[in-house]
Order: structure tokens, then C-alpha cells, then sequence
């Protein structure tokens, strides 16, 4: 470490050889020197540099007061931000470090440093001195004793060396622990723990935890810690306090992880460059609230932010929701942030917003609506939390609207990448990789110890339907209502929701009991406690009743005796509409925030808490073990709700540790976790990859489309909004006319870039008009008000006719759909969804037992390498079917035999395609390069009169996207499903004037209804 510390600029003197005598913490003669050249006018003023000096040692003798106090005052001197007085009774700032121009200070690495004044002498391994001040202690232990760790070493600086000499870390940044196997560093106070959080790894997010491990970690992590340039920094922006709130609390300081060193410096310096922005992307659970208080307060104490934009900035951190905001400002508060605003409404914040006030302010997205201009100043910096969620659309628009010079930075833990939105695009910097400006991921923060791995166990919830009973049944009331076949086709269709499943009070009731067994057995004797995801609000108070009623069955209790509780945590509207049993869940956040508190404690009788939306996200409670999770989600929102239990956590009473958390899987989303997991894949940064439009061009088309459906109404006065008005407009625009389908179909292409470019500068002049349109539009939109009223009328008998005819429920445990989410389990399951994804790549070698991928694999180079030779589509077309195959084997691997039929199916189609190729036989290779159309086309050929074959590809065009869009899993077995396919395909097959009974129709149903 000496060693490292010498290349890294240190100047390394034995710790005899210090100028200083045994008890001195501060060494006089260098902080003297430092002083006087840091400070010009103290050199004539000798008496004054004697107070400053004497303040500086009076606060180092403070510490016997309170350790953490005084290491907070000396911080503060240390920054500079501290005035010390003079001899003629002013009080000045003085500089004790110069952290512009690094080499204006001493650097020094001194070893086996002496301190005496305690019970009896003791002596440091290491200590690094910045201009005589100690900042950094290390304490080392060997690597080739088994019983010695860097717990030990963490244990002697915490239980010894602070203890007995306090003084000694009053200018403390950080300690340093490690026994050459694992490097660990903590702010002063810090109780040692294998587990701790607080005790925490260094590096880079740049490094691959796989292979950057042991001393490789340890000199990677000391030679980037260990640096001037990264203890200052750390010093001077990035330590700050959180003050004890009461007597159950004690003061505590905070320091950055890595990853949040590295993205709050990425942030300042993106910043000072002028740059728009950026997008940090780190795990679930690794401090992004955090992340954001350091950049803020590198950003606010920064005079090269002031000088370089004439005026100290404002950063304005925005989220989502009132309780993220008010974790937020809580967060900052405790941190003591300084200049901390929290506007209460719209009306505050706009006004804020509009002074130039500079410091932080919090906020949530919503109170930017209708905010409009509110400041051009560029140096307004805007940090989004969960970037990922209400930032886009009309909200996202509204607030970059307001400030549209500012620095747009977004933190999240899930980027999204689709067709319809990107957290990429919304805060890339194109500069930046990938668009993503600081990465850390799943693996890095588990190996880090920040998370835990998160274990997904399989539930199978199986029942028994007699459907023959159930669609007599159907019919029965069918009959007694006198529905006619549109009514039953919609009640049916209705009541087939996954909703009525779930809702089966059996199933309620099975799933509940085996949560509570589950609990019982493997999360209550932890200390832990569990969330439970239902699917909607109503079933939520279901499971909440049921769970609640099966721990009192079971008489399951705390150790104390009282009963274990369930609560609720929902939105539920304030409105007479609300139900009654929903009304008692009515939270204040006060009350919702004390709900929280019940939860976080491990000897608070409140167990479990039932949830539907709120707390899937954005809810951070160590003590949750488990998640139980029956509500289909999709990839951003279930990768949020499945690492809910993955922090740390250790059970203050027993000791006991969290080694990782649980997700019990009711609903069968082990591929949704995998597709969750991998994250969206990045382009690579060109404007096309992202779909960037010009909104210039976009409002252009608007306006000339918006001209253009005026016309329809010349004359009309679009400012009248009355029913004459609309009434007038009808007549141009009369029912089953071209003139409406012109109408409706202009409106709705002008309502989706109205909604995209909302609000653009060139829309305002037309907003009376476009909105007149809209009432127009949702004035004549079709609205089927009698199948709503069928459905209140009905649908309850038609649900409780399927849970009638649904019986034998059984939920039963899926040891084989259990996957481990840990650092492995998570490459495992990415390198899984990139193969469901099917992405190009070469084969990998695979174990000689595992003859499925063997099977794919020697298919496929067959097929890569007649590709290579040829331009014939049939390879493409079986090289999908290859993939779609490895996917399926993915999914149920166990289904060997229909596997391996497939395999062989495709295997004789390639032969057949080589020979085909060989001989030239195009109509062959048609045939193979789309098996189903091929077949069609040779039945089609086979009925129709002579002379038509020539639109036969047509026809079947025609039939095979008909029956691709209508058909639908299980179509077969659903009679309404059966007669669309029917009735559609004799409406193909009649515009082409064929008929539409007989053989042709006979033979092309049945091979539609074997193949599709």
C-alpha cells in the first residue's frame, strides 16, 4: 500500500521521522506552512495565524465531547467554509487545503504512526496526511492467517483506536480496513459487520465483479480510493451528517459508494462542460436518493459552477410520487443540505422557479401541469428520480417546457427501451456510450454486498374446469335472459378476463393458505417480514381477509405472544363512488407513513402488507424477506416489484443475517423475470437506432393536417363549443359517410402528434381549434353503452358460473421453475432472455449430455452455411424456425419428445431445400420458405377454376394474415373463436368470388385449423 501510495503522488516518510511529538494529531509545522501559503495576508499577521491554529487544536481536543460533532466542525474547516477570527476581533474564511490546484498541498504516507494520551500508547499501520491533517487511516492485517480478516482490522480501529483516542479522527474522512484479500472503507463510527453496508468495497463500475476479485479487488481498490484525487474530492463535496432526531438516535455521518462517487463527479463535470445531460443507470437498491443529495451539494459548494455561469445554480430533483417525494427531502434534510425548499403546491414552486432562487429544491412531476415558461437560466440542473416512469408524455414535456435551458440528469434502476418510449433518448448524452453515462449493475452491486440475490420460487396453481357443464350452464342462462349471440359472444369474452380466475374464492383461499404456510415456515423464525402483490383492489381486501383469517387459524403469533397483523397499502379515492369496504383503507400519508414504520420493525406484530401498486415500486424496507406475487407484470415494473426484498438486512435481536430475499411466483412469470432482468438492449448511439423525429417537421404536418379537416367545417364558428355548433358540424359530416371516415381518421392521425409535440410553441395558435375538434370527435365516437349495462346486468352470474365449474384447486411448490437470482444465476438468466430474445450469434459449445442444443446446433451451421452460399429466403424462414425452437426448449425443455419431432421436421425441410436449391425447383423452395402458405396454395391451386391461379398467391395471402390476426391460443376449443375464423375465412374467400362451402372451404378449414 506504500507502495501504491508513493506512485499515486504521496510523499512516504516513516512514522518516527514526522515532525511531531507523540500526542500531536495535527502536524503544526506543515498545516502552519500550508496556512501561511494558502492564505497571503496571514504572513504578515503572525498573531492571527496563531488563533486559527488554536481554534484548529481546540476542536480536536472537542472529540472527548462527541466524536462525529467534532469530525463535522473540522470538515467544515477543513472545506474552507469556516470564518476563524483575528486578532482584530473580525472573522475570516481561511483556506487550510487547496482543493483547486492539488499541488499547492503536502501530500503524505507515513507508517507505524505513534499517538500517545490514552490508557497506553498505540500505533497506526497507516495514516495519510494532506498538509499536516490526518485523513485517512488504514489499519492492515496479514492475508495468510486464516483467523485474520478485515473484520479484525475494522474491529481495532472502531473498538480500540477510536475509543482511546478519539482526537486522532477528528479530521477523519474515512478509515481504511483490509487484510490484502478484501478492501473495505467506512466513515468514523462505523460498527464492523461482514455484512455491513457501511463498511463498503471500493473500485470502479467499469470493472466485471467476476474477475476483478481478491488482491487483484484490493489493489484496484486502493490505488483509485487512495489518491488525492479521490479523498479531497470526497472531503470537500461529499461527506455529510445525518443529525440524531431524538434520544433513540445518535449523529451519523455519510459517505458516497463508488458507483455514487463516480456518477456525482460525472454529473459536476458534465455540468461545467455545457452538456445536456446524461443517464445513470444503477441496480435497484444502490442509493440513487443519495446519489443525488452528493451531486447537489458538489454542485451547490462548487465556485467554478457560479463563476462559470455568472450566478450559483438551482437543481431541482424531481420524482414521481408525494411519499418518494418526501423520502427525498428527508433524505437531503438529515444529510444537511443546505438552501432545501419543498414547494407545497403548483403555485409556490412555479414561483420559486420563476425568482432564480439558487439551492435545492423537491418536487414532485405533477406540479409542473400548466406551469408553461417558467426560466431560460442554463445553470439549472434537474435530477430525475425513477427516470424511468411519469417523466415522458405530457409531464415530462410540461417540465422540460419550464426550464427548457437546464441539465436534464435521470436515475434509474430500469431504462426502458420500446417502440413506444426510452429513458435513453429522454437523458442520453450522445457523447456518452451507449447513451448511458454511469452504469452499475445487478452483478456489481451484489458482489459489492449492497444487495442480496433474490431467489424466485415457482408456485403452480392448478384447477379442475368442467367446461361441458359450464357451457350448458351458460346456455341455461343464456336462454332465461333472452341473449342473443353479439350478448353471449360479449359476456363470455368478458368473463374469460384472467381476473375471473383470480378472483375464484377457492383460489383466493388455497393461494393465502399456502402464503401463511410458506411464511411460517421459512420468513417468520428470520424476523423478517412480507409483501404481497395482488391484482387489483379488490383483491387485495380478499387476501388481506384471508391471510388475516388463516394466521388466526393457526394461532400464528409474535415471540411476545401478540397476533401477527396484515395491512393494506392502495390508492383509494376520496369520492362517494368509493365502496364502503374500500373506504377503511383510506390512508393519510401520515398514516401510510406510519404504516411503513409498524413494518420496519422487527418486533411490531404487523407481518405482512398487501398491495396492489403502491410499494411495488419505489419502497425501500431492508426487513422484507419475501414478496409473494400473484399480478402479471411486465418487464420495468416486475424487475422494481421482484427487488423489493434484495437489500441488506440483519436482525438486531438475534443477529441473524438476510443471506437473500425471496419471491414466491403464483402467476407464472419465470420468462417475464428473465426478459425483466437482461434490461433493455442500447442501440449504438446512432439517431436512427433511437427514432428520433423532428418535431419541427411533425408540427409542420400537424398544421397542414389540422388546414385541411377545417375545411370540412367552413363557416362554422370553431370558438362555439355549443350544441348548435356540434350539431351544424354533424351535417357535414353525416353517419356512414366518406366525409366522417375522412374525419375520424384525420383526427385520430392529428391526435397522436398532438399528444406527442404538446406543448411546441408552434400548436399554441391552434389549441381553440384542435380542441373544438376533439369535442366533435368524442361527440360521434361510438360508445356501446348497452354492453356495459349487460355486463353490470350479468356479469356477476356469468363469473359466478365459472367458479361454480371450477374445482379441485391446488397450489403446488415448482422446485424445477425455481431460479437463483444471485451474481450467476443473473448472468444465467440473462444470457436465457437473449436467447428468447432470439438475437443473431454464433453457437457456444455445449456440454456433451445436452443433446437438444446439439441438435439445434448442427441444424443451424447447416443452415448458416447454405445462407452464406445462397440468397434463397427458405434458409431465413427455417432459421427463424430454429429459433423459435431453441426457445421453446427453453420453456419447456422437459417436453422432449415434441421437441425432437420438430427438430426433425425442420432437419428434413433443410434437406429438402438443399436439393431444391441444387435442382433449381423455385416453387419448392417457395413452398418451404413458408410451410403454411406453401401448403394453402397447393389447395387453393387444387379448387379453384382454371385461368385464377394466377391470384392464387393473393387469396392466400389474404387468408394466411386473416387467420394469423384472428386466430389465437386455444382458438380451437373456444367456439367464438371457431366461428370468427369460419366467417372470416368465407368473407375471404367470397371477394374473390370462390365459394364458401364445399371442398375448397372444407379442406383449407381444416388444414387452419391443424396448423395455425
Amino acid at each position: 500500500m506504500l507502495e501504491w501510495a508513493e506512485e499515486a503522488g504521496w510523499e512516504y516518510i516513516p512514522g518516527d521521522a514526522l515532525p511531531r511529538v507523540a500526542h500531536d494529531v495535527i502536524i503544526e509545522e506543515w498545516a502552519c506552512g500550508a496556512l501561511l501559503a494558502l492564505n497571503p495576508d496571514l504572513a504578515g499577521d503572525p498573531e492571527s495565524a496563531e488563533l486559527v491554529l488554536h481554534e484548529l487544536n481546540q476542536a480536536v481536543l472537542d472529540a472527548a465531547n462527541g466524536l462525529v460533532a467534532a469530525n463535522e466542525r473540522l470538515t467544515v474547516m477543513l472545506r474552507g467554509d469556516h470564518s476563524f477570527p483575528t486578532i482584530d476581533g473580525k472573522h475570516v474564511p481561511r483556506r487550510l487545503i487547496d482543493f483547486d490546484d492539488l499541488e499547492n498541498n503536502r501530500f503524505v504516507v507515513a507508517d507505524e504512526v505513534t499517538i500517545t494520551g490514552a490508557a497506553k500508547p498505540r500505533r497506526f499501520d497507516i495514516v495519510y496526511y494532506v498538509n499536516g491533517y490526518p485523513l485517512v487511516v488504514a489499519e492492515t492485517k496479514t492475508p495468510v492467517k486464516h483467523a485474520a480478516s478485515w473484520v479484525n482490522a475494522a474491529k481495532d480501529i472502531y473498538d480500540i483506536y477510536e475509543e482511546e483516542c478519539p482526537n486522532f479522527f477528528v479530521t477523519n474522512v474515512f478509515n481504511v480496513a483490509t487484510e490484502g484479500l478484501e478492501f473495505r472503507m467506512a466513515p468514523i463510527r462505523a460498527v464492523p459487520d461482514p455484512d455491513s453496508e457501511i463498511w463498503a468495497p471500493w473500485g470502479s463500475t467499469e470493472d466485471d465483479p467476476k474477475k476483478m476479485t481478491g488482491p487483484a479487488r484490493v489493489e484496484r481498490a486502493a490505488r483509485l480510493l487512495l489518491r488525492p484525487e479521490t479523498v479531497l474530492p470526497i472531503l470537500k463535496d461529499l461527506v455529510m451528517f445525518r443529525h440524531a432526531r431524538d434520544a433513540s438516535e445518535v449523529d451519523v455521518k455519510l459517505l458516497p459508494r463508488y458507483p455514487q462517487f463516480e456518477a456525482a463527479l460525472a454529473i459536476h463535470d458534465k455540468v461545467l462542460a455545457d452538456r445536456p445531460g446524461g443517464l445513470i443507470w444503477h441496480h435497484q437498491g444502490s442509493g440513487k436518493t443519495e446519489l443525488m443529495a452528493f451531486a447537489a451539494a458538489r454542485l451547490l459548494r462548487d465556485d467554478a459552477v457560479t463563476t462559470k455561469f455568472g450566478s450559483a445554480p438551482t437543481v431541482i430533483v424531481i420524482a414521481d410520487r408525494k411519499d418518494l417525494v418526501r423520502q427525498t427531502a428527508e433524505m437531503f434534510e438529515t444529510a444537511g443540505m443546505p438552501r432545501m425548499t419543498v414547494p407545497r403546491n403548483r403555485r409556490e414552486l412555479h414561483s420559486l422557479l420563476r425568482s432564480g432562487e439558487p439551492g435545492v429544491v423537491i418536487t414532485t412531476v405533477h406540479k409542473f401541469a400548466e406551469a408553461g415558461h417558467l426560466n431560460d437560466r442554463s445553470n439549472i440542473v434537474v435530477l430525475v428520480d425513477e427516470a424511468h416512469r411519469s417523466q415522458e408524455g405530457k409531464l415530462g414535456d410540461a417540465w422540460r417546457a419550464a426550464v427548457p435551458n437546464a441539465k436534464f440528469f435521470g436515475a434509474t434502476g430500469t431504462a426502458i427501451q420500446d417502440k413506444d418510449r426510452s429513458t435513453f433518448k429522454l437523458f442520453g448524452d450522445p457523447s456518452d456510450p451507449d447513451f448511458v453515462m454511469s452504469r452499475y449493475t445487478p452483478e456489481q452491486s451484489i458482489a459489492d454486498g449492497f444487495t442480496k440475490p433474490v431467489v424466485v420460487e415457482g408456485r403452480a396453481v392448478g384447477f379442475n374446469l368442467d367446461k361441458e357443464a359450464l357451457d350448458e350452464a351458460f346456455e341455461e342462462l343464456a336462454a332465461e335472459e333472452d341473449l342473443d349471440e353479439d350478448d353471449k359472444v360479449y359476456l363470455s369474452g368478458k368473463a374469460s378476463h384472467i381476473e375471473t380466475i383470480l378472483s375464484n374464492p377457492e383460489r383466493v383461499a388455497a393461494v393465502c393458505a399456502d402464503i401463511v404456510d410458506h411464511f411460517l415456515t421459512y420468513v417468520a423464525p428470520l424476523g423478517q417480514k412480507a409483501q404481497v402483490v395482488a391484482y387489483n383492489q379488490r383483491l387485495v381486501v380478499a387476501y388481506a381477509r384471508a391471510i388475516q383469517a388463516e394466521l388466526h387459524r393457526r394461532s400464528a403469533v409474535m415471540p411476545d405472544g401478540r397476533g401477527r397483523e396484515v395491512g393494506v397499502v392502495m390508492h383509494v379515492a376520496d369520492s362517494k363512488d368509493t365502496p364502503k369496504e374500500y373506504k377503511q383503507y383510506l390512508l393519510t400519508p401520515e398514516q401510510e407513513e406510519a404504516l411503513k414504520r409498524r413494518f420496519k420493525k422487527v418486533d411490531d406484530p404487523m407481518s405482512f402488507v398487501v398491495v396492489t401498486a403502491k410499494w411495488m415500486t419505489g419502497f425501500n424496507a431492508p426487513i422484507e424477506g419475501v414478496l409473494y406475487l400473484d399480478k402479471p407484470a411486465k418487464e420495468t415494473n416486475l424487475f422494481q416489484t421482484i427487488t423489493r426484498p434484495n437489500r441488506p438486512w440483519k436482525n438486531p435481536i438475534t443477529d441473524q443475517r438476510k443471506d437473500y430475499g425471496r419471491v414466491v411466483d403464483y402467476i407464472g412469470l419465470a420468462k417475464a423475470i428473465g426478459v425483466a432482468i437482461a434490461g433493455p438492449k442500447v442501440g449504438t448511439g446512432e439517431e436512427g437506432d433511437l427514432n428520433i423525429t423532428d418535431s419541427s417537421k411533425l408540427a409542420g404536418k400537424f398544421v397542414a393536417d389540422l388546414t385541411r379537416l377545417l375545411h370540412l367545417f367552413d363557416g362554422i364558428d370553431t370558438t362555439d363549443s355549443s350544441f348548435a355548433s356540434l350539431a351544424e358540424a354533424y351535417e357535414r359530416i353525416p353517419d356512414g359517410s366518406a366525409q366522417r371516415t375522412d374525419f375520424i381518421e384525420t383526427y385520430v392521425a392529428l391526435q397522436t402528434v398532438w399528444e406527442f409535440l404538446d406543448p411546441h410553441p408552434m400548436l399554441v395558435p391552434f389549441k381553440q381549434q384542435y380542441h373544438w375538434l376533439a369535442k366533435l370527435y368524442e361527440s360521434i365516437r361510438p360508445k356501446d353503452v348497452t354492453k356495459a349495462f349487460l355486463w353490470a346486468r350479468l356479469g356477476a352470474k356469468t363469473t359466478e358460473l365459472i367458479h361454480g365449474h371450477m374445482s379441485e384447486v391446488s397450489v403446488k411448490s415448482m422446485p424445477s421453475k425455481t431460479v437463483t437470482l444471485d451474481a450467476a444465476g443473473l448472468a444465467l438468466v440473462k444470457r436465457i432472455a437473449e436467447q428468447l430474445r432470439l438475437p443473431e450469434r454464433e453457437p457456444s459449445a455445449q456440454d456433451e449430455g445436452d443433446i437438444y442444443q446439439q441438435v439445434l446446433d448442427s441444424i443451424e451451421a447447416r443452415i448458416k452455411r447454405r445462407a452464406a452460399e445462397t440468397e434463397s429466403p427458405v434458409y431465413q424462414s427455417l432459421a427463424e424456425r430454429i429459433e423459435k425452437l431453441r426457445a421453446k426448449a427453453i420453456e419447456n425443455v422437459e417436453d422432449s419428445l415434441a421437441f425432437l419431432e420438430e427438430a426433425l421436421r425442420i432437419a428434413q425441410d433443410v434437406v429438402a431445400a438443399d436439393r431444391a436449391v441444387e435442382a433449381g425447383d423455385e416453387e419448392a423452395l417457395k413452398r418451404l420458405a413458408d410451410p403454411k402458405s406453401g401448403a394453402l396454395t397447393q389447395i387453393v391451386e387444387q379448387n379453384t377454376p382454371p385461368g385464377l391461379h394466377k391470384i392464387v398467391p393473393d387469396i392466400v395471402f389474404r387468408i394466411d394474415r386473416i387467420v394469423i390476426e384472428v386466430a389465437y391460443t386455444g382458438w380451437t376449443d373456444s367456439d367464438a373463436g371457431d366461428k370468427r375464423v369460419r366467417r372470416e375465412l368465407r368473407t375471404a374467400l367470397k371477394e374473390y368470388g370462390l365459394p364458401i362451402k364445399g371442398q375448397l372451404f372444407d379442406q383449407t378449414y381444416s388444414y387452419i385449423r391443424e396448423n395455425y
